[in-house]
């Protein structure tokens, strides 16, 4: 097969220099060149993939999750396959996908491995994804991106971020909650979770049974409060997040007493009253 490597200069907190020096190894295992480093926009990167996909038989995006995302939204990968080399700071599909080693053993699996084809979730026919939230994620995205911009690094800038938004940035709302053709409110709600996969960034494991190709959203609310989330976040550590109210349907409509912001995978969207999700079946082609 031919390979081609698209790294996001964005991604993660290495610089350019250092992503090329350590996806060099991966590129020779793959027989790719290395693109996409020179990209200075979003758009421009999401161009680039677009012409590169043309010219390989699988893209392989190097970056994090949101760069993933950024590319499934760009291409079609229902019918040209990609592969994932992890670069971000979070990496929930680097879980997601039981990546293990440096990325030149991830390269190997990836040229040995074989094509999968996994379900994606789509949100009004704008955005797919396979982490999606209405709630406090919102908020905790705007915080991260701030303390990212004065310098600070890995987990503990989630961390803060999230300590911020709960303990008052964040503003809890009302929640028409419809699964298929079961209704139910939830009052104070602090996150409704849409995935495909189990994983947060940093290996939390959120949704426990979520899986990538069973063809049904993988939806968990919760209005807890700060007790009962830190004892989500410790099992999401270990065994697997235990707090909320899980379920799984093929759409999910949800109505909102005020507008909250969407989170795709990590990634601040759109802010609006009312959100549809439904299921893509096969949605995304992936080697690994």
């Amino acid at each position: 097969m031919r390979y081609a490597i698209i790294a996001n200069p964005a991604s993660g907190n290495k610089s350019i220099a250092q992503k090329h020096s350590v996806l060099v190894r991966a590129a020779e295992i793959l027989n790719a060149e290395i693109h996409g480093l020179d990209t200075t926009t979003p758009e421009d990167f999401c161009q680039y993939a677009r012409e590169l996909a043309n010219r390989c038989d699988v893209l392989v995006i190097a970056g994090g999750d949101g760069t993933l995302s950024d590319i499934i939204n760009s291409i079609d990968t229902a019918q040209k396959p990609v592969a994932f080399l992890p670069l971000g700071t979070g990496n929930a599909m680097q879980h997601a996908l039981k990546y293990k080693g440096s990325l030149a053993e991830i390269a190997m699996r990836i040229r040995d491995g074989e094509i999968h084809q996994y379900d994606l979730v789509n949100c009004q026919g704008k955005e797919r994804g396979f982490i999606l939230s209405v709630g406090i994620e919102g908020k905790i995205i705007q915080l991260r991106d701030e303390y990212l911009a004065r310098g600070y690094t890995g987990f503990k800038t989630y961390l803060g971020a999230f300590i911020s938004a709960f303990c008052g940035k964040y503003k809890r709302t009302t929640a028409k909650i419809t699964i298929d053709d079961t209704s139910f409110e939830m009052k104070n709600l602090l996150s409704l979770i849409i995935v495909k996969q189990p994983y947060y960034g940093f290996g939390m494991k959120v949704a426990p049974r979520a899986r990538f190709d069973d063809r049904l959203l993988h939806i968990l609310s919760i209005n807890s409060r700060l007790f009962e989330c830190a004892i989500g976040v410790a099992t999401s550590f270990t065994g697997g997040n235990r707090i909320g109210q899980y379920r799984t349907g093929h759409q999910l409509d949800v109505k909102l007493e005020r507008p909250l912001t969407l989170q795709i995978d990590g990634k601040q969207a759109w802010k609006a009253g009312a959100f549809t999700f439904t299921i893509l079946p096969k949605a995304l082609k992936i080697k690994c």
